[in-house]
């Protein structure tokens, strides 16, 4: 028997990579983990399946109107959410397992990741649909966060503890029915595409 590095259980560990195996990533290192945490990691893999590969929870795909706006969206079903919010918690826990994220270790652990106030942004680019890159360190809305691109979507995990700012453009954003994806421009700041992206959501709304 070891210990697992994710929940210090003593158990027999199994091999674990870092992504799911469907999505081929040319790299692909792995753990070696229990299998209590292996079957929740393939929890997480079944539904990377069904949110990336079968789109089961794409609801639609707003297309830009050169006439009226710029940026183009896609709207998810809101409850897959949470199913998104473990997955990046997990593939971040994999890439940092060396004692860097323990409040995201104790949460993912308790389940307690929908009960606490962590929040998510997320933007697609076309031109990086083939790529698979690991989670790496990044700072948002004045906060510290993670970014990781998988398939074409860029994942913004928010990893600080301290609250987003009143005025927070993703708190603005979660409060809608959808979860919603912004389509990035071409290759401009990611951020700065955000702010124009919600100044023309919000002015539509009115």
């Amino acid at each position: 028997m070891e210990s697992c590095p994710l929940c210090s259980n003593q158990s027999q560990l199994h091999s674990e990579p870092l992504f799911p195996a469907w999505m081929n990533a040319s790299e692909n290192p792995t753990l070696n983990i229990c299998g209590t945490c292996q079957t929740r990691f393939e929890r997480n893999a079944a539904f990377t399946m069904e949110f990336f590969k079968e789109r089961a929870f794409l609801k639609k795909t707003n297309e830009p109107d050169y006439y009226d706006t710029f940026y183009g969206s896609e709207l998810h079903l809101k409850r897959s959410r949470i199913a998104l919010l473990y997955f990046l918690v997990g593939l971040n826990l994999k890439q940092h397992l060396i004692g860097s994220f323990d409040r995201l270790a104790h949460d993912f652990n308790g389940r307690f990741i929908e009960e606490n106030d962590y929040h998510l942004w997320a933007a697609f680019n076309p031109e990086h649909i083939e790529t698979i890159s690991a989670p790496v360190r990044t700072r948002i809305e004045g906060l510290n966060a993670t970014e990781c691109c998988i398939l074409g979507y860029h994942f913004f995990l928010i990893t600080d503890q301290r609250p987003l700012p009143a005025k927070s453009l993703i708190q603005q954003l979660e409060q809608e029915q959808d979860l919603t994806i912004m389509h990035a421009g071409i290759e401009k700041d990611i951020y700065e595409d955000f702010e124009a992206f919600m100044e023309e959501f919000n002015s539509r709304k009115k």
